[in-house]
């Protein structure tokens, strides 16, 4: 019988050794193969971001897009949601730099990652709405719609005790300008209720939040009150109230905001016949110029509507009925 000495030279001397280093290597081996790729994601991902901070844009985001699809090429776990936040930014970094190609194709790529990731849920809804908007700016109206909706249908599911009202409210509020947009009046003012609605209902703090989220839903209800052959002048002057104390707290310095609000102004009050309603012109197409880029289609569109607006305030009879914005 082998003594104490011969089992310890056995194990730890001879064949057991090899038994125990391989064991060890496998072990290692499978740490490895789950920590270096995503070493490698984050490695890549900073370089992205050098990228797209010097300017290098285009590349940067494809980098970032490549690390999106990573995971599904290979089968790996899908990547944290935080890279399609990244994605999300860099979209709207793209868009302030009028790279909307770039744009676009950052913003699919996180409302795509972000639906395998946590499908059906606020986050979905968010980013189907920055989708949205970003089609808007493109021109395409019908895709552009088609996720506006989806993104009140998955914000107000995903939300029954109502803790993301503000969310939700600016998800309406621009699914309203979209309906108007395309002539569905009666949709338009539905769903701006709806969105004026969550918007009072919102929480006070933080007020900034809430007084943008009361801004949209009154600009859209307006347009659509007077569409709708009703007075749309009291929303239109919420909204205006609501954008200039945003702006004079430089919470939101000018912006689209404010520059619907001033035409929401100018078209319900053009309507009812109200004076004021020409200074409202003004400052519409005043406004909407400092907005106009190149290649944003949404913002041409605007500004040539506002200058319409201005033309026929200033040239016809009071009752005399303001092009629509669209």
């Amino acid at each position: 019988m082998p003594s104490g000495a011969d089992l310890f030279e056995l194990i730890f001397m001879g064949p057991g050794l090899v038994c125990i280093a391989f064991l060890v290597f496998c072990l290692l081996l499978g740490l490895l193969r789950r920590h270096l790729p995503r070493r490698r994601q984050a490695w890549r991902i900073a370089r992205a971001e050098k990228l797209i901070m010097s300017g290098h844009t285009e590349d940067g985001l494809a980098l970032l897009l490549r690390q999106g699809a990573w995971p599904r090429r290979h089968r790996r776990p899908t990547p944290d949601a935080a890279l399609a936040d990244l994605l999300g930014y860099h979209s709207g970094q793209a868009l302030a730099a009028g790279r909307l190609d770039a744009a676009l194709t950052a913003a699919t790529a996180s409302a795509d990652l972000i639906a395998r990731l946590r499908p059906n849920s606020l986050r979905h809804a968010t980013s189907l709405y920055a989708l949205g908007r970003l089609l808007a700016r493109l021109g395409r109206d019908e895709s552009a719609l088609a996720h506006l909706e989806q993104s009140v249908a998955i914000g107000d599911a995903a939300d029954p005790d109502g803790e993301a009202l503000v969310s939700r409210a600016l998800f309406a509020a621009g699914t309203s300008l979209a309906l108007h947009r395309g002539d569905r009046t009666p949709e338009a003012l539905t769903m701006a209720t709806h969105a004026a609605q969550l918007a009072s209902s919102a929480p006070p703090k933080p007020a900034d939040l809430r007084e943008m989220a009361q801004g949209w839903a009154n600009v859209a209800l307006a347009l659509a009150q007077t569409d709708s052959g009703l007075d749309g002048c009291p929303a239109a002057a919420t909204a205006l109230e609501e954008f200039r104390r945003l702006d004079r707290t430089k919470a939101v310095e000018g912006g689209e905001g404010l520059a619907l609000a001033c035409y929401a102004a100018a078209y319900a009050g053009h309507r009812a016949g109200d004076d004021q309603a020409l200074t409202a012109a003004r400052e519409a197409v005043q406004r909407f110029s400092e907005l106009d880029r190149p290649g944003d289609a949404l913002a041409a569109r605007r500004l040539a509507d506002a200058r319409r607006l201005l033309v026929q305030i200033t040239s016809s009879p009071a009752d005399a009925h303001s092009e629509e914005i669209r």
